[in-house]
């Protein structure tokens, strides 16, 4: 674990971004980890998410290969997630004084993969707050024809509009919306190693195929506020999920679980 880079210094998250995310749904982050420190970092979570991925398909109708809670798997990946830059600018970001983790994925987006859908995550969360939040971050330099990260502004304000799988159908589902309240839709053109964006979980949010001849290497971190309680668990996915990522933490409960560490505490 000492062998990567500490990530204990802070990120200065500014009055203005905190003010855009909470008022579109997502914000982009600039120079979060710096080129060295994602560079490590990078071969470290490719590592483990190849020795995941060996014998998977790929996910969500041929969108991408999908490896999850590998900071189980490697000190160095538990590092990064843990990490109090990225739990204090999520906390920031929340506007509250703690925050901890729910879970965490690689994402590899292979040359040819078909778009990431449009989709609500908190639809799937079963967790009881708005206080929810995913962070996306390349571990390469990519560009828009890599199919990087689009979202819907303001729609994180809608609640839950129903889109309840991600696939075609829930594509069809959000462009319906889309155009019916003329929503705008953001799609990034380039976002750097390093870099990253976060959401809300309620913003409709997806990504593009991947046109290039490479592949898209991206890490997510999700996020919510300390104190939170464990939703209803009335959905297969909702009930997965909280077995899964908050350690079969029942409906009504604290989601205080040990697997859920505090990741930033003022």
């Amino acid at each position: 674990m000492n062998d990567f880079p500490d990530l204990d210094t802070y990120y200065d998250v500014n009055n203005e971004e905190v003010d855009f995310f909470w008022k579109n749904g997502f914000v982009v982050l600039k120079n979060v980890l710096s080129k060295d420190e994602i560079s490590e970092y990078r071969d470290e979570i490719k590592r483990v998410a190849e020795e995941r991925n060996k014998d998977k398909e790929k996910e969500f109708g041929g969108a991408f290969y999908q490896a999850l809670n590998i900071r189980f798997d490697s000190k160095g990946v538990e590092k990064f997630c843990l990490s109090k830059r990225l739990g204090k600018t999520a906390a920031d970001l929340m506007k509250v004084n703690a925050a901890r983790i729910f879970h965490e994925q690689a994402i590899f987006k292979h040359p040819g993969d078909t778009k990431s859908y449009w989709h609500q995550d908190q639809f799937f969360w079963p967790l009881d707050t708005n206080l929810h939040i995913g962070m996306w971050m390349p571990l390469i330099d990519c560009t828009k024809d890599m199919g990087i990260m689009r979202f819907v502004k303001n729609s994180h304000t809608m609640g839950d509009l129903m889109g309840i799988s991600i696939n075609e159908k829930s594509e069809n589902h959000y462009d319906k919306i889309i155009d019916e309240k003329k929503l705008e839709v953001v799609e990034l053109e380039s976002i750097n190693a390093g870099d990253c964006t976060f959401h809300f979980g309620w913003t409709i949010h997806g990504a593009g195929l991947n046109k290039s001849d490479k592949i898209r290497e991206a890490m997510v971190v999700t996020y919510y506020a300390d104190g939170s309680r464990v939703g209803k668990l009335e959905t297969k996915d909702r009930k997965g999920d909280a077995e899964l990522f908050l350690g079969g933490k029942k409906a009504g409960e604290i989601a205080d679980h040990p697997m859920n560490t505090i990741v930033y505490k003022s």
